[in-house]
């Protein structure tokens, strides 16, 4: 369940006012979403428009905004751009916070009623994103890939620094978390062990980048009733190879791996590096154990009901749809790179040899 910001309303129709001569008859809160620095919104102006806003408190990435904007313009019109301000700005401020407004559209997202048309018109939107040149001057401020895993260490040492040194006397949600760490603590550090020999692979390797949206999947896929796709969320979006968008569209399946799901169908032809993929899939798990374990453990403004949904999903990430894409792609991986295999279920690491190969569990 998510809360809703702690942002007076006041305030933001007076800031939707000022800064968008947008005069709203209704703001209706939508729980969505796992940002806890952020909150959606249904708007309804005195004239009837619908539309859709954001609000992100912290410090705002604005490459998420300047660079989806630079692709609506390119003619990419599946992607989904905040809307400019008087001054012709693409975010507001409102004090502390960050407002966005972009069109409201009506559609489904998540992984439920995602058809292979969906899936094969996604792959052709993406094409065309990765296929656009970038402008001249670059974008300010957007972040490059780095194949840097060293933070994701140190974070996993500062939640069981934690564990280890917290009272008995936790509440309920950090008890669960404890236990799941407990039971799955081995595989944790294999994930790492595995994700730091990819990242030094990967840092001695020269790739092109790409603009990568870097969240795809079926909750950033909003699809209409006339079953158009738009592509929505940016604020992971990066310069990166291509297989960064490639951890959640499915395996290929022909034997030259240049085609095979659905969503590769629509995309065309491509040589996918399955070192990128294990990598970015391997992180994944860890990015989501870490934004996880932290609001349960760091998080004082949390209700006990969204710490204990955090905890579930901590699990979850261990046990779930996520774990075992990881695990699938570690398997096709080139044999002379020789990578931890990852038990489930608190196991810890198991090798599997294949000329020296390890490969992990199906």
């Amino acid at each position: 369940m998510r809360e809703e910001p702690r942002i007076p309303r006041e305030q933001l129709r007076a800031c939707l006012q000022e800064q968008y001569g947008l005069v709203p008859a209704t703001i209706d809160f939508h729980p969505i979403g796992r940002d806890m620095n952020a909150g959606v919104y249904r708007v309804v102006s005195e004239k009837g428009a619908p539309y859709l806003l954001k609000v992100k408190s912290g410090e705002f990435y604005t490459a998420s905004s300047i660079v989806p904007r630079y692709l609506f313009d390119q003619g990419i019109e599946p992607v989904v751009a905040a809307l400019r301000t008087r001054t012709k700005g693409l975010w507001a401020r409102a004090g502390e916070w960050t407002v966005l407004v972009y069109p409201y559209l009506e559609g489904n997202t998540g992984w439920t009623a995602m058809s292979e048309d969906h899936w094969k018109t996604t792959g052709a939107i993406f094409r065309r994103i990765h296929e656009v040149a970038l402008p001249p001057a670059g974008f300010d401020g957007v972040r490059r890939e780095t194949f840097d895993a060293s933070g994701y260490t140190r974070s996993i040492e500062s939640v069981e620094t934690y564990l280890a040194t917290s009272g008995d006397g936790a509440r309920k949600p950090e008890q669960a978390l404890r236990g799941a760490w407990a039971k799955h603590r081995a595989t944790i550090y294999a994930l790492l062990t595995s994700l730091g020999k990819l990242a030094g692979v990967l840092q001695s390797q020269t790739r092109p980048h790409v603009i990568s949206h870097a969240d795809l999947h079926p909750g950033n896929l909003l699809r209409d009733r006339a079953g158009q796709v738009f592509v929505v969320d940016w604020d992971d979006v990066m310069l990166a190879p291509r297989e960064r968008d490639f951890i959640f569209v499915g395996e290929p399946t022909h034997a030259s791996n240049r085609y095979g799901s659905t969503f590769f169908q629509g995309y065309g032809e491509t040589q996918i590096d399955w070192t990128l993929v294990t990598y970015y899939r391997y992180e994944r798990v860890i990015q989501d154990l870490i934004e996880d374990a932290g609001q349960v453990i760091f998080r004082d403004d949390l209700s006990e009901e969204a710490k204990a949904e955090a905890a579930r999903q901590f699990r979850a990430s261990l046990e779930g749809r996520n774990f075992d894409a990881a695990q699938a792609a570690a398997a096709r991986i080139p044999e002379d790179l020789t990578v931890q295999g990852v038990a489930r279920g608190g196991d810890g690491p198991m090798a599997r040899s294949r000329q020296g190969r390890t490969s992990p569990r199906r």
